[in-house]
């Protein structure tokens, strides 16, 4: 009687934890599901006034990264010069100036990836291949831009280089006659101020950017992603660009 007694009681408490642990879980879900559906509903400048929103965003971003970014971007959000894929850390951006709706239109929609609201409007041009410039002029532009970065140049080159960089290489249209680049086009900052190099700033590298063209592109993550999950992602970089 007494074994029967204990077994019965056993099996009550095993059921009675069940029956706790999957409402446990229910009710987590469902929590999850209102703070990932008030994170997509609120405005930026909400989120981050919200602890509890931020909170849940920084704790969704890390493994997203990991899975979905961090094979072009680097573990540490260091990017890849090989690629051609920036630094995300640095807080250097190249479209918009860091908000949190700019790095998620990026995410939503890519670069150059075939989403007809994909940044698209510029590339780098082949201007050694198409013939535009010759190999000296390249040579020369190459020598501005390292004046412009502050290192070690040919004056003489880089003067010849300054012309064709506002003249006949049509330079300044993407990267603004200053250099400091244009965040509209995407274009990046070829001075002091322009944070890491995309694919390199050697001059080698320097050299064949602008006889070969680049064509960097990212892909569009809407319909692979859902708008939680972006929008988690939009946070996290935005949040760790700023304190790193």
């Amino acid at each position: 009687m007494n074994a029967l007694y204990e077994s019965r009681r056993w099996t009550y408490i095993c059921i009675t934890c069940a029956l706790a642990l999957g409402a446990a879980v229910i009710l987590a879900r469902a929590h999850a599901a209102y703070l990932g559906d008030t994170l997509v509903r609120s405005r930026p400048s909400e989120i981050l006034r919200d602890p509890t929103l931020l909170h849940f965003a920084e704790g969704e971003g890390p493994a997203l990264y990991r899975e979905h970014c961090a094979s072009c971007h680097g573990a540490r959000r260091e990017g890849d010069r090989a690629r051609g894929a920036p630094n995300l850390a640095d807080g250097v951006w190249l479209y918009g100036n860091g908000a949190i709706l700019d790095i998620e239109t990026t995410i939503l929609y890519g670069i150059r990836s075939g989403h007809p609201k994909a940044h698209n409007l510029t590339d780098m041009p082949a201007f050694g291949r198409n013939g535009q410039l010759s190999s000296q002029d390249i040579r020369d532009v190459v020598e501005y831009v390292l004046l412009l970065r502050g290192r070690p140049h040919d004056e003489a080159a880089a003067g010849h280089g300054r012309e064709i960089f506002q003249g006949a290489g049509l330079c300044y249209d993407c990267h603004a006659s200053d250099g400091y680049g244009v965040s509209d086009y995407g274009t990046p900052a070829l001075t002091g101020r322009g944070g890491s190099w995309l694919y390199g700033g050697d001059p080698d590298t320097l050299y064949k950017s602008i006889y070969d063209g680049r064509h960097g592109r990212c892909p569009a993550w809407i319909g692979k992603l859902s708008f939680v999950q972006i929008r988690a992602l939009s946070v996290y970089l935005y949040e760790t660009s700023r304190h790193e």
